[in-house]
């Protein structure tokens, strides 16, 4: 392709990313993306990088700045890439793209509305909501979800798609501190705000214990699923959080966890502040950017830095992957579009794709995309997805 192609192809996917692409672009995009497989790669990587899901916060101000800043994006998304064209069409794509495309505005499309309707028709698998279950001390258990203010129970209250707890009299001595119990289901998401003004994220086929009112020198939640923490600072009560065998004390600060049963590592991500993690009587403390990985197999505790984005993108209401396998992918898609997956060939498990999309997006979409590599087709049946 010579340059002036490039230019256009170049052009036509900065549209494409901004939103102001017409229908005729659309299809000129569309035929070049299916014209080779390399071409929809490269297409999704540099769609789903760091820097774009970020909104390019930091703008490049010389040649040499811009330089150094796409080679340390290049090295993270075509680290395992074997062509050399490849490697040139992503940087020059996404150094167009650095000054312009701003976070929130970036979402995929997959060909004409029409396609996906047809879809939509004949399946229900939609996209997951607030909705959740308190279970109270006493067993009592109350339906949470969409719908206006309600007053739970003494000092709780509901606005449809977040608890609200409020900070009261102080328990006396001899008071229990009975805990709370806030379920997720699969297909779901909710928002609790502690008495202590924390703010907790909870994600599908997720649980936290808690107290209505803290008491103690600590203020000590459990965690079994994934959640991100938003704590409110307290030097004199720290926040602690028991996930999968590992603790997390924090003073007040921003993170996630993922702890879910079914998984061997448990992970604590840390996007501001400082954590202490501990684990089988070894603890590391974390700076922003950086990710305590804890193996509850090996009983191993280690740390490494992270894009957070790939971690905790699911809070924002994105679901980004950064050449992950087919099955890693799907699994938590499933998790929020509440679907089976059929692997008709298991090989098809290990294929890395990298994605970023929004969470409200319709399955066919997002399937469609994956689609377009060519090396998967998938069909739906009733909950299921067979990949074939």
């Amino acid at each position: 392709m010579q340059l002036r192609d490039d230019d256009k192809i170049k052009q036509l996917i900065l549209d494409h990313a901004r939103g102001e692409l017409d229908e005729a672009g659309e299809r000129e995009l569309e035929t070049w993306r299916e014209k080779r497989v390399e071409n929809e790669e490269m297409f999704q990587r540099v769609m789903s990088m760091e820097n774009l899901e970020q909104g390019f916060l930091r703008f490049v101000k010389s040649p040499g700045a811009e330089e150094k800043t796409w080679n340390g994006i290049l090295a993270r998304t075509t680290r395992k890439a074997a062509r050399v064209n490849r490697l040139r069409w992503i940087r020059y794509a996404a150094m167009i793209a650095l000054p312009l495309i701003v976070g929130g505005m970036i979402y995929f499309m997959s060909g004409s509305s029409d396609k996906h309707e047809v879809i939509a028709e004949s399946v229900q698998i939609l996209p997951g909501k607030a909705k959740a279950e308190l279970v109270l001390p006493g067993g009592d258990r109350v339906l949470l979800g969409e719908g206006g203010n309600s007053s739970v129970w003494n000092g709780v209250r509901s606005s449809g798609d977040t608890l609200y707890y409020r900070e009261s009299e102080e328990l006396q001595p001899d008071e229990k501190e009975e805990l709370h119990v806030l379920r997720v289901p699969r297909g779901g998401e909710y928002t609790l705000v502690l008495a202590d003004g924390t703010t907790v994220y909870l994600n599908a086929e997720s649980e936290l214990r808690y107290p209505k009112q803290f008491k103690g020198e600590n203020r000590k939640v459990i965690l079994v699923g994934e959640a991100y923490f938003d704590v409110y600072h307290n030097e004199q009560q720290p926040f602690l959080v028991e996930a999968g065998g590992m603790e997390v004390r924090v003073l007040g600060t921003s993170f996630g966890v993922r702890a879910y049963p079914e998984e061997e590592n448990v992970l604590t991500t840390l996007v501001q502040g400082k954590v202490n993690v501990e684990a089988d009587g070894r603890v590391v403390r974390l700076q922003p950017g950086e990710q305590a990985d804890y193996d509850k197999a090996d009983k191993l505790l280690t740390t490494a830095k992270v894009d957070v984005n790939l971690f905790v993108g699911w809070k924002d209401g994105r679901l980004i992957f950064d050449n992950a396998p087919l099955e890693v992918i799907l699994s938590e898609l499933g998790r929020w579009y509440s679907f089976d997956v059929f692997y008709a060939n298991e090989n098809l498990k290990q294929i890395p794709y990298s994605l970023n999309v929004r969470k409200d997006e319709h399955i066919s979409g997002v399937l469609k995309l994956i689609e377009r590599t060519r090396k998967v087709k998938f069909e739906i049946n009733n909950q299921t997805i067979i990949v074939k």
